[in-house]
């Protein structure tokens, strides 16, 4: 993972604008600030930060439901396992999850 350049806060206040075009940008990273090139804070858009809130909410819950299900004793397949993968990475929503479980015992 290559570490972030980190903006002092000297050149951020004086570059606020620019700054904030950037992260607005699509596919732009977040801007770090900090004292001596150190990260203390983070600036991004309010869409990129909704998408990780987003993302935490679904590995939450992945977490939570495969923790219930091996409480009961059980162990999900390999397949069970890679479909709570993708819903947990936002590529498979929870219903289409669900239907492709259900769509296999309809056969």
């Amino acid at each position: 993972m290559q570490l972030p350049e980190v903006m002092s806060f000297r050149e951020f206040r004086a570059g606020l604008a620019a700054a904030l075009r950037r992260v607005q940008e699509p596919g732009a990273q977040p801007v770090f600030v900090g004292a001596h090139r150190r990260a203390e804070a983070v600036v991004m858009s309010v869409e990129r930060y909704e998408q990780l809130i987003a993302a935490a909410g679904r590995r939450e819950a992945v977490g939570e439901a495969l923790a219930s299900v091996r409480a009961e004793g059980l162990e999900p397949s390999a397949e069970g396992l890679a479909r709570l993968e993708s819903v947990a990475e936002g590529r498979l929503s929870p219903a289409e999850a669900r239907e492709q479980v259900l769509a296999r015992y309809r056969r």
